[in-house]
């Protein structure tokens, strides 16, 4: 018979304090030969965090991408303790506790830090309040922040047409339909997502900066954040990369 830790309060004190402790140990033992690394990158939704991110672990393959979306699916899939947690809260259509992360993510980095491996996090922590929870547990140790302009995204985006009935993405900017407005394959009619129109990238972009200030000035004051401004990632990433390569190798 199998028995399913359910989210009461006793169980989720006692698992917290086990991770807490397990997790501590690993860390201050790595932190002794200077290999545990948590690496943060932050971005602009449609400013090149994805590339910069493929671009850093394929020029340092010591760290592991971990992103927290990724994570939350796999263990509701897997139906895990923590998992059937994130499920339970996701039924009910609450939000996931910010505790409840942290623990998957802890849970995910425990093996990879044994390893002696660093770690990518990607999509965690977003908010300042996230970003105080996590310090209780482990620091992040360096924080990449991509400046991007906001009309820069704006254009991007908004210069995005699709062909709905196969998903084809076209840019007149990089990727231009050869007849403008129709697929090439087909022949139909091109349209724009709405969520790809000027002003709701322009708000989606304005919604990021509030909540995204806060967490930059957060680690700044750390010591551990620094700022990356450009339009191109072609020509922000040689500047990661060199500034990385100070950091951790």
């Amino acid at each position: 018979m199998t028995m399913y830790c359910l989210p009461t309060t006793a169980c989720v004190a006692i698992r917290n304090a086990l991770y807490r402790t397990y997790f501590s140990t690993l860390q201050q033992s790595a932190s002794r030969h200077d290999e545990c690394r948590f690496l943060l990158i932050l971005g602009k939704p449609g400013g090149g965090k994805g590339t910069i991110s493929n671009k850093i672990l394929a020029d340092f393959p010591q760290l592991h991408h971990m992103s927290t979306g990724d994570i939350l699916r796999a263990n509701v899939y897997d139906g895990t303790a923590l998992g059937r947690e994130v499920k339970f809260y996701m039924d009910e259509g609450k939000l996931v506790p910010d505790r409840l992360i942290i623990d998957l993510v802890l849970s995910d980095a425990t093996p990879r830090l044994k390893e002696g491996m660093s770690l990518l996090l990607d999509g965690f922590p977003r908010t300042l309040s996230q970003a105080k929870a996590l310090e209780e547990e482990a620091n992040v140790d360096l924080v990449v922040n991509l400046d991007i302009p906001t009309e820069t995204i704006v254009e991007r985006i908004a210069d995005r047409w699709i062909h709905p009935a196969s998903g084809r993405v076209y840019s007149y900017s990089y990727r231009p339909p050869k007849v403008k407005g129709f697929d090439d394959i087909t022949g139909d009619k091109l349209v724009q997502r709405e969520d790809d129109k000027p002003e709701k990238v322009r708000t989606r972009l304005e919604a990021y900066d509030e909540v995204t200030a806060p967490l930059v000035e957060f680690y700044e004051e750390r010591g551990v954040l620094e700022t990356f401004r450009g339009t191109k990632s072609d020509v922000i990433y040689p500047e990661v990369k060199e500034w990385l390569k100070l950091k951790i190798m």
